[in-house]
């Protein structure tokens, strides 16, 4: 019996962790054994191209400037077409090294287009990286190695100005300034987060209270569109006066663009206003400016808004659908460039109503199109219209009805309105303010030496 008992028994089963690396030992052999020696070799020739690409940036003799370019993937407002149109003029010259850092730093990754092309000229590099599909690490792999090591290969390329044109530089630039020794240029647009907290968005306020400390100390310049923000700052004792400079804008993006027709929607009399509609652009002063504009006069012309809803527009929303639905409100949101050209230039008059600015482009924008003005009365737009438009305070609907059938009423006044504005335009331009900008690029570059 005990002899037949043990004939019967099964094998003594090997341990789990033993059959589990059994296994894996297996697989990698049979995958090793699939694996040609050349993707080995094509692996190591990747890594030694990468290195040299990295030397080859570190032996640049001119002024390199490491900027993100990330939010020209978005549909473009006053910070987009800021950094484009600055790009644009920078890229012709031949005295820089403009280095440019997309959303995605590995070829071979599938990103969108940007919203516009990007710029070109012998300044301009568009870095990435190469990702080969022929090595024995996936192509996938490697793009995901890329992203993870992407702060630490920007800052290897030891880049001598890293540019923030939105308050405070990304966090994959922040090592080429830590490690790099990179000096960090900022564009501070304005201080609504400060002065009126309630008309940003919770997000961006969160982000801009945790990271702007950080920019104020570490800046070596720091760049604002007007001398009412930079007088800001000042005051509020966030940054030294020399370390801050002012430099204006130019006329924005619609200058050297041919409109089309008049989009088919259009009204055939109407007043343009051109903006995020959200709190600090103070759309409901307009529209109850324009209920009794419409009570006063016999033909009072349509209203058109163009831009995106922002946050905190429930209330707005309902107040858009009510003139929507009363056929004098029109709302087709972001549109594009030649269309929107060709709104500003049938427009009777931009309404411009913010409580608060940082420039005001889109008053540019009008003047450059021919067409008249009407705007708060608040510092930065005194200073950047002057004597161009008629102003009126952001809270006083009164007011504001007063000056909007003053303008309707008088041809005389809205011609010379547009004869100022054209002469008023011309103070400003986009050349002189790269000028500038590089300018601040190299002194800060210079603070310390890094640049003969």
């Amino acid at each position: 019996m005990p002899s037949q008992l043990a004939d019967n028994e099964s094998p003594v089963p090997k341990p789990l962790a033993g059959r589990l690396l059994g296994r894996a030992y297996r697989g990698v052999r049979a995958r090793l054994a699939r694996v040609h020696p050349a993707r080995f070799l094509a692996l190591g020739l990747w890594l030694g191209a990468l290195v040299g690409m990295i030397l080859a940036r570190r032996r640049e003799r001119r002024l390199t400037v490491a900027v993100d370019i990330r939010p020209l993937w978005e549909p473009l407002s006053g910070v987009g077409w800021y950094l484009d149109r600055l790009l644009r003029e920078l890229a012709l010259r031949e005295d820089l090294s403009l280095r440019l850092y997309g959303p995605s730093l590995a070829e071979g990754e599938a990103v969108p287009p940007p919203v516009v092309p990007l710029p070109e000229g012998p300044t301009v590099e568009l870095v990435t990286y190469p990702t080969p599909d022929n090595t024995v690490i996936p192509q996938g792999r490697l793009i995901s190695l890329i992203r993870r090591l992407g702060p630490l290969l920007i800052a290897a390329e030891r880049n001598r100005v890293v540019f923030a044109p939105n308050f405070y530089p990304p966090r994959r630039l922040e090592p080429a300034i830590e490690i790099g020794g990179a000096h960090l240029v900022a564009t501070i647009h304005d201080l609504a987060f400060r002065h009126f907290s309630w008309s940003v968005r919770e997000e961006t306020l969160d982000l801009l209270e945790r990271h702007l400390d950080r920019t104020f100390r570490l800046a070596s310049c720091l760049v604002t569109p007007s001398e009412a923000v930079r007088r800001e700052i000042v005051e509020a004792g966030l940054a030294r006066p020399e370390r801050i400079r002012a430099i204006h804008h130019g006329p924005g993006q619609l200058s050297a663009i041919e409109p089309t027709q008049r989009p088919e929607w259009a009204p055939r009399r109407y007043a343009l206003f051109v903006g995020t509609l959200e709190p600090r652009k103070n759309v409901e002063t307009l529209l109850e400016a324009w209920r009794r504009v419409r009570s006063v006069l016999d033909d009072p012309p349509d209203l058109v808004l163009c831009g995106k809803l922002g946050w905190k527009s429930e209330g707005l929303q309902r107040a858009l659908a009510a003139g929507r639905n009363e056929g004098w409100l029109h709302h087709p949101g972001y549109v594009a460039n030649e269309e929107l050209s060709a709104l500003y230039r049938n427009a009777l008059f931009l309404a411009f109503p913010s409580h608060y600015e940082g420039f005001g482009l889109p008053v540019l924008e009008a003047f450059a199109t021919g067409t008249p003005v009407i705007a708060s009365d608040i510092p930065v737009l005194r200073e950047v219209a002057g004597g161009a438009v008629l102003y009126a305070p952001p809270d006083s609907v009164d007011t504001w009805v007063a000056r909007i059938v003053e303008l309707l009423g008088s041809e005389t006044l809205s011609r010379g309105l547009v004869t100022r504005g054209r002469e008023r335009v011309g103070s400003f331009s986009w050349s002189s303010s790269a000028a500038t900008h590089l300018d601040e690029l190299r002194r800060a570059a210079t603070s310390s030496g890094q640049l003969s």
